[in-house]
């Protein structure tokens, strides 16, 4: 098991880099306009990992304005990067909310060839299991 604090992770990183210009190509902001909705690279935070050993790691970001109406829970983004696109990630979750002030475990335990990700909810008081479903070909809650 490995697992991860994202209060240390700094948006300097090369993950949190990548993920910081994923998330400007998916709204289609330039950071002035970003800035302009209170979006900034400073309150990203992104950590690699091969979630399906593949040896290619895969991007786990968040975006501190991604938070529930003040609650506490953040998005969790799961990026791929696509061999064909050559050096574009695309998103392989779902809406996955977890209290990003708790640790992100990512368990040995796999699905489907993807390891399963253990969050805690501030909004729903409960540790919450990410795992990959195959169908949907993301990452979706474990019900």
């Amino acid at each position: 098991m490995y697992s991860f604090y994202y209060k240390d992770v700094k948006n300097s990183d090369e993950a949190s880099v990548l993920f910081w210009y994923w998330l400007l190509n998916q709204t289609r902001f330039t950071p002035k306009i970003a800035a302009l909705h209170n979006i900034y690279q400073q309150d990203t935070a992104a950590v690699f990992y091969d979630l399906d050993d593949d040896k290619t790691r895969e991007i786990l970001g968040t975006h501190y304005s991604t938070a529930i109406s003040g609650m506490g829970d953040c998005l969790l983004y799961i990026l791929k990067f696509d061999k064909d696109k050559k050096s574009k990630y695309r998103l392989i979750s779902d809406d996955l909310y977890f209290d990003i002030n708790y640790k992100i475990e990512i368990l040995s335990e796999e699905n489907n060839g993807y390891k399963k990700i253990r969050v805690f909810s501030k909004t729903q008081n409960a540790d919450r299991i990410f795992s990959y479903d195959k169908k949907k070909n993301m990452y979706v809650e474990k019900k």
